[in-house]
């Protein structure tokens, strides 16, 4: 009998541990549910569009990617509060058609916005419809945007209880807009590419964000998230709410977040935008900064092969070097920055015949060569693409370009001046010739055929190094009679003597080779 109470004791133990753990595990559950449940929530209002794609450490790059910039209502100008969630179910083909900053998407149901992830969803069955900025809010924003004057920058580092930024407040400044001497910037190089059109400066000292106010031009914010294998995108938020959730006095914003995140990226920014973000050191590349800043300028990669190749100028490839390599922006985006339109030949198009001999200098020698004689950037128009040409003088502030350093690029992209992805087609020297075929030029009336004549390089402050080109398209080239003289200028300039001497051997051997190499 004392057995069997024993035995009824212990079931009853059994049960009420059962109970009491079948009761706990409903409770977890349920506390996760509600705290999942406390991520999400239903923004009922639009999503301004803007776009980013990333970099990674092994020179590849991620997909163009939409993000919804749910707003926040803020007083004052420039204090509303923009928590950034990347789209998960934005069609692909919407999102490339959308216009960075520009496209409003509207939803019937609102977007569903989860702050674990930062991640937006369309809800199921809503009525998604899209529309542009009214052009007062454009040209509004536009105005922080234009390619000239002075735009304030504000760098952030973070702090957090796993890791910080490794640079201090001071080490930044310097590294991005010289503060203490650092000869090569993001400040110094934009400067010098546009002649001191477009100048980046701190803001001014003391200025406050979130009650926080910058010092140099920088300022630290400090965070409770763990770092290591976060998103991103976590840390990215945390420090961008941290400042204020906006640009406040800022034209631009460079977030410099610690090491330690997840995935071995390096930087990203958004198009059109002010937001940029950068992985801890790279924070301190000059190749890094000019191209993420290059991005909320409205400028797109610059490819060869790949998406981001052309290493002539800095929408290529980053590099991981304080302070180079020294060089600007190919011609497509030097031409969209506006910054030389004296310089610009752009009334060609082969919608028409062409047969223009044109005499090229590079950016550097603006100061050295009348407009009126020289010209920069050659632009050929069409309805599909533009082609661009431009001599790539290797000198000064681009005394570091990678790829093509003193020759003749030809490169294209589609036709307009707005956001879009360039391609490098071809580096000419003295006597080369690049032929765009009929069919993949679209035209009705032959190839284009750009051709140099020659390549004269100056060390003079004061003398350009001229490069003359041939544009010929639907018409029989004036290469085949120039070549053969071109390489005969050079020959009086020493003195007289030399010019004996070379009479009687360099005079058939140009006539030999170059004629043939423009007529293919």
């Amino acid at each position: 009998e004392r057995n069997q109470i024993d035995r009824n004791m212990m079931f009853k133990k059994a049960v009420l541990v059962a109970l009491a753990a079948s009761t706990f595990v409903a409770n977890a559950r349920e506390e996760m549910n509600l705290r999942s449940r406390s991520y999400r929530r239903l923004v009922k209002q639009d999503c301004n569009i803007v776009k980013a794609t990333m970099e990674y450490d092994d020179g590849t790059e991620g997909e163009e990617e939409c993000y919804c910039d749910a707003i926040e209502k803020g007083t004052g100008t420039g204090n509303d509060k923009h928590v950034l969630a990347k789209f998960v179910n934005f069609d692909k083909k919407d999102c490339e058609r959308a216009v960075s900053a520009e496209t409003i998407l509207s939803s019937s149901a609102g977007f569903e916005i989860d702050s674990s992830t930062n991640t937006a969803k369309i809800p199921p069955g809503a009525i998604v419809s899209e529309r542009k900025k009214n052009s007062n809010a454009i040209k509004s924003e536009g105005r922080r945007r234009l390619m000239e004057g002075e735009k304030k920058i504000l760098i952030v580092r973070g702090e957090f209880p796993d890791a910080s930024t490794a640079l201090s407040t001071s080490l930044l400044s310097d590294s991005i807009l010289g503060t203490y001497g650092d000869p090569v910037n993001l400040a110094s190089q934009y400067s010098d590419c546009s002649y001191e059109k477009l100048r980046f400066i701190k803001v001014p000292d003391g200025t406050t964000f979130n009650e926080i106010a910058s010092e140099e031009g920088a300022i630290t914010v400090t965070g409770s998230e763990t770092v290591s294998g976060t998103d991103n995108s976590v840390i990215r938020e945390a420090m961008k709410s941290l400042m204020g959730g906006s640009q406040g006095a800022a034209d631009y914003v460079m977030l410099c977040l610690p090491p330690g995140t997840n995935g071995g990226w390096i930087a990203y920014a958004y198009v059109n935008w002010w937001l940029s973000v950068y992985n801890n050191n790279w924070c301190s590349y000059v190749s890094g900064q000019m191209h993420e800043i290059g991005h909320n300028l409205g400028l797109a990669h610059s490819g060869e092969g790949d998406t981001y190749d052309d290493q002539s100028g800095m929408m290529g490839f980053s590099y991981s070097q304080d302070d180079g390599p020294i060089m600007c922006f190919n011609a497509p985006k030097t031409y969209q920055l506006n910054w030389f339109s004296d310089y610009h030949r752009d009334d060609l198009s082969y919608l028409s015949p062409i047969s223009e001999t044109i005499s090229l200098v590079g950016f550097v020698d603006r100061n050295a060569a009348p407009q009126d004689i020289h010209k920069m950037i050659i632009r050929v128009s069409g309805d599909t693409n533009d082609f661009y040409v431009h001599f790539n003088r290797k000198r000064y502030f681009n005394r570091g370009s990678v790829e093509g350093g003193d020759q003749v690029l030809v490169t294209y992209r589609s036709s307009g001046s707005g956001y879009a992805a360039s391609t490098l087609r071809a580096k000419l020297s003295a006597g080369g010739a690049h032929t765009v075929t009929q069919t993949d030029l679209g035209g009705s009336i032959g190839d284009l055929v750009i051709s140099v004549q020659s390549i004269t390089l100056s060390t003079s402050e004061s003398t350009p190094s001229v490069a003359v080109v041939n544009i010929a398209y639907g018409s029989t080239p004036d290469p085949t009679a120039e070549p053969t003289p071109a390489p005969i200028d050079p020959t009086p300039v020493p003195t007289a003597d030399p010019t004996q001497d070379p009479t009687a051997d360099p005079t058939p051997e140009p006539t030999a080779e170059p004629t043939p190499d423009p007529t293919l």
